[in-house]
């Protein structure tokens, strides 16, 4: 399998399966609202990259990272419907390991959300990242009137949670700790 990212750098850009994707992989309160994020992919934070995944040759899915001092954390990550189970998601995680030369880290929904909660754990822990239980993470919410989730880091290094959630916190949700 030939996998490459492709930075979109305008949201003109974006194909429209990928908007769709990131529409429906991701409920309200797991995402920012259209116009903030075209305003990212536009180029308002130097830090965001929006990247689509291609797998030989074919569109499969896209990845968003803020790319921090001391790791890359991922914002959004999905595969198209058609695309999942081929091992693209596992290769993205590999790619963007090896390509940054950083560990990763993300959040994701607690075990106890749901059975889709804990196949995602145990996806990320397949590709060399570790749940951070014992650290207690709220994700803010991404505009008014959304809300706040309980959600675990997971990180593919030991890292200062405190500063990974500062970081989070100031440059990708711009609210205060």
């Amino acid at each position: 399998m030939k996998l490459e990212f492709v930075k979109i750098t305008s949201h003109e850009k974006m194909p429209i399966s990928i908007l769709s994707l990131y529409l429906l992989a991701f409920p309200a309160d797991e995402r920012r609202p259209c116009q903030n994020l075209f305003a990212l992919i536009d180029g308002a934070e130097p830090a965001f990259d929006f990247r689509v995944i291609v797998s030989d040759g074919k569109v499969a899915g896209f990845i968003t990272t803020w790319d921090a001092a001391d790791f890359v954390y991922i914002e959004h990550f999905a595969t198209l419907d058609h695309m999942r189970g081929s091992g693209i998601g596992g290769a993205a995680i590999e790619c963007l390991h090896e390509e940054s030369g950083k560990p990763i880290l993300l959040e994701v929904e607690l075990p106890e959300s749901g059975p889709m909660a804990v196949r995602r754990i145990e996806f990320y822990r397949r590709h060399g990242l570790e749940p951070r239980y014992s650290f207690r993470y709220m994700q803010p919410p991404y505009a008014e009137g959304l809300n706040p989730l309980p959600m675990v880091l997971m990180t593919s290094a030991d890292l200062d949670l405190d500063a990974a959630r500062d970081f989070l916190y100031s440059r990708v949700y711009a609210v205060r700790g």
